[in-house]
């Protein structure tokens, strides 16, 4: 295992991110743009508007899972450090979870970090 973790999460906020915003359609949310201009944009995603809050919380994950790539990153290249193991155990119920909920999912993805965490943070206690 290897210090992949922050870069993997990146990638998958970067790739779940720009699919949401450039091809909503193959999320089932076409025309989710022309939705939202009609909403007024400000205030769109509420509950009467129950599509657009469906795309709004498409879209966050991508964007925070993000930063929280680049703490991890950092942690595992300017820190030399694995992730303290309850970020993966984290991951990892919250994968769990995003696959029970929906078994054709992304969260998938997310799974195969969450382990790669636990793993790294285990074999460096280990060493240590």
């Amino acid at each position: 295992m290897s210090k992949i973790s922050g870069t993997a999460l990146i990638a998958i906020g970067l790739l779940h991110s720009l699919l949401a915003l450039l091809m909503p359609g193959i999320f089932g949310f076409s025309d989710i743009w022309q939705d939202i201009a009609a909403a007024g944009v400000v205030d769109a995603a509420s509950p009467e508007s129950l599509r657009i809050w469906g795309y709004y919380w498409l879209l966050m994950p991508g964007f925070l899972l993000i930063p929280f790539g680049l703490l991890c990153y950092w942690i595992e290249h300017q820190l030399d450090l694995p992730l303290p193991s309850f970020v993966g155990w984290g991951l990892l119920a919250i994968a769990l979870f995003g696959i029970v909920l929906d078994i054709d999912t992304g969260f998938w993805l997310v799974l195969v970090v969450a382990i790669n965490a636990i793993v790294a943070s285990r074999l460096k206690q280990k060493i240590v």
